[in-house]
């Protein structure tokens, strides 16, 4: 026994404590620490003791009550192209029912759309991870300008954070891919710390990841997890050339935090610049779908996409329109078809537009699927021409499908119940006409 404490405590001194077998020891994130030539850790407020090498392009060093910071602004000509968009076209801004119906909640009444992305030292989170740089971006006259805040070193956080609250003010609406999970959380971890509150934490917020996942996830254009490099790609028809990998942007920093050249940082600001305007061309993008979408509901699997955002909207019949076109499109697959036909009915049920809602159920049967689905347009058609068309033998024939198609002894037993009341209702002869309530 003391044999093997020791040997234990010797495994603590060298670091190498085995977890037991049915707790494992998490595997850690890969880090990394600035260190000198001899592997030593580097004092990172040392590694530029002639004040940070600012030279960027676009970049000046700003000096502020707390310290340095770093600034690099840049502008996107509005007669450029950003994939198959003219950025100016990117620039326009529908109204705030657009942006309310895409946030799925009203931002309020504010004079600013702001765009807003971090590059971090790690993606696992915790107070050892640090915000080095924070990009905005917002339509001008002249453009899409964007404004980064870089942190010259680990000293001069605080400084950062009292420049982007002075940039921000609290007049903005601040719009982010993925923000909600990861980037407001990870500025309020630092302002806390640094005693600096961010109005980034403060002001209404559009993340862009949930409306993008409801208009292009069930699409060929998304995919399952809707990554913004992607959809760029297959939306807006943006194509990265040499772009840096996001693996190696930490490592890229530490060696500019350690003394190396500001030149490491150029592709990483390129990066942040592309992930801002590919970010700000999503949005007017969704936008506009969003306002002619009630008109002219878009080709394809996004009709089912933007008929969702509009159902939680409350704009029914923009959704009804959407739905329909969705399901009645021959050139999509029939799960899209299906998952359109399904969620058109349910939206006409709620509407009390039953005789509707019946001819979607009977397609949601005619495309097949997965038997819970198929069980629930059953017993809808069984329920609608039972109590509501009055026809005893087409909800008899339902009732009989369902007992077929059942998977479980539940279902098998419910279906049986409602055929066993079906029987005796034909059996008495009872009115066809004659609901068992009242709609």
């Amino acid at each position: 026994m003391a044999s093997s404490s020791l040997s234990r405590l010797r495994e603590i001194a060298r670091g190498h404590v085995a977890g037991s077998a049915a707790s494992p020891a998490p595997v850690r994130e890969l880090t990394y620490a600035p260190v000198d030539d001899d592997g030593l850790p580097v004092d990172p407020r040392l590694a530029h003791p002639d004040g940070p090498d600012v030279g960027l392009d676009g970049a000046r060093l700003v000096e502020t009550a707390h310290g340095p910071t770093i600034v690099v602004e840049h502008l996107h000509e509005a007669d450029r192209s950003h994939g198959r968009l003219r950025v100016e076209a990117c620039g326009e801004v529908c109204n705030d029912e657009t942006l309310t119906l895409l946030a799925g909640r009203p931002l309020g009444d504010r004079s600013r759309l702001v765009y807003f992305d971090l590059e971090t030292t790690g993606l696992s989170g915790g107070a050892g991870m640090l915000a080095f740089l924070a990009g905005v971006g917002e339509w001008t006259p002249d453009g899409f300008r964007t404004t980064q805040f870089l942190l010259p070193s680990y000293a001069a956080e605080r400084a950062l954070l009292h420049a982007l609250n002075a940039y921000l003010r609290d007049d903005a609406v601040l719009v982010t891919y993925n923000g909600r999970t990861f980037d407001v959380p990870v500025m309020e971890l630092r302002g806390e710390m640094q005693r600096v509150p961010q109005v980034v934490c403060d002001i209404p917020h559009l993340d862009m990841l949930h409306a993008a996942r409801r208009l292009w996830r069930a699409s060929e254009e998304g995919d399952r997890s809707c990554r913004l490099t992607h959809l760029e790609e297959s939306v807006l028809g943006v194509g990265r050339v040499g772009d840096v990998g996001g693996f190696e942007i930490p490592a890229r920093y530490f060696q500019f935090v350690r003394g190396g050249p500001a030149a490491l940082l150029e592709p990483v600001l390129l990066h942040n610049r592309l992930d801002l305007l590919s970010l700000a061309a999503l949005t007017a993008h969704a936008q506009r779908l969003v306002r002619d979408g009630r008109e002219s509901p878009p080709a394809g699997a996004t009709a089912f996409g933007l008929g969702a955002l509009y159902e939680r909207g409350g704009w029914n019949e923009a959704a009804v329109a959407c739905y329909r076109a969705a399901a009645d499109d021959h050139w999509q697959t029939r799960d899209v078809r299906r998952a359109s036909a399904r969620a058109l009915a349910r939206l006409l049920r709620r509407l009390r537009r039953y005789e509707e809602a019946a001819g979607a159920w009977r397609l949601v049967l005619q495309l097949g699927g997965r038997p819970q689905v198929l069980r629930e347009a059953r017993e809808a058609l069984a329920i609608h021409h039972e109590h509501r068309a009055g026809q005893l033998e087409e909800a008899r024939r339902h009732a009989v499908a369902g007992i077929e198609e059942a998977i479980g002894r539940g279902e098998r037993e419910q279906f049986s119940r409602r055929l066993e009341r079906l029987e005796r209702k034909l059996a008495r002869g009872v009115p066809a006409t004659t609901p068992l309530w009242n709609d």
